[in-house]
């Protein structure tokens, strides 16, 4: 039932009102028997609950934080950039060139996975005051698949502050940054839905000696808030 579900919402997205997931319908596509069907899920938010989680679990990005071509940039980035990591002005000019392509990359990454648009859908569903079947309980898995993603994230980031010789400022936590860097690609991507040119037209910015780079806005975004978040470790 959860793989044919999961096919049709990677085929047609998740309405709404769950309106293409139909226990009835599924229960034939899928040729599994009717009563263990109801017996497992009552009703059709109880089914659009396990579904959901379906989604997330069977992306692997959300197991890693981050998809597979944004954390091998950054292997990449940390791996041919030794040297220079040896300095504080070194540090800073690597950190901003990793967030600058990764970001980049990331930020319609993201916008690709079924789980996050899923995930994206339901919480505006929620959020706009709309009634929506089973809202309590939606709400809570929603807490429950964002808190573990959060928890990955934060980790993400622990290990990128050493890398950089960088800290957490006082009063703030790898946690505290992984919400903001969320809410903001959260964010941009909403705007991108609507007007995609305004968000992805490369903005021509220089920072330190490396000169002029062309950075996604999402990208100048994350690294005003990792740097606001962030102090040098040895300071």
């Amino acid at each position: 039932m959860l793989d044919v579900a999961v096919q049709r919402v990677r085929a047609e997205g998740l309405l709404l009102d769950y309106a293409n997931i139909e226990l009835e319908d599924l229960i034939r596509a899928a040729g599994v028997p009717r009563s263990t069907v109801f017996r497992i899920w009552p009703h059709r938010v109880a089914f659009v609950a396990d579904l959901v989680r379906a989604l997330f679990e069977a992306d692997a990005g959300f197991d890693t934080g981050f998809d597979a071509e944004t954390l091998r940039m950054l292997e990449v980035a940390l791996g041919e950039n030794t040297e220079a990591l040896r300095s504080p002005e070194g540090r800073q000019a690597v950190l901003r060139d990793t967030l600058r392509v990764a970001v980049a990359h990331n930020v319609s990454a993201v916008e690709n996975t079924i789980a996050w648009r899923a995930y994206r859908t339901m919480s505006a569903a929620l959020s706009s005051g709309d009634a929506v079947p089973g809202g309590e309980d939606i709400r809570a898995l929603l807490s429950e698949i964002e808190e573990k993603y959060l928890g990955r994230m934060a980790e993400i980031y622990r290990g990128l502050n050493a890398a950089f010789g960088l800290r957490m400022r006082g009063g703030l936590t790898e946690r505290d940054l992984a919400v903001a860097i969320m809410a903001m690609i959260d964010g941009m991507g909403d705007h991108r839905r609507i007007d995609p040119d305004t968000i992805d037209a490369p903005r021509r910015v220089t920072f330190g000696p490396e000169g002029p780079r062309d950075w996604h806005l999402a990208g100048l975004a994350v690294y005003g808030v990792y740097t606001a978040f962030t102090e040098d470790a040895d300071a």
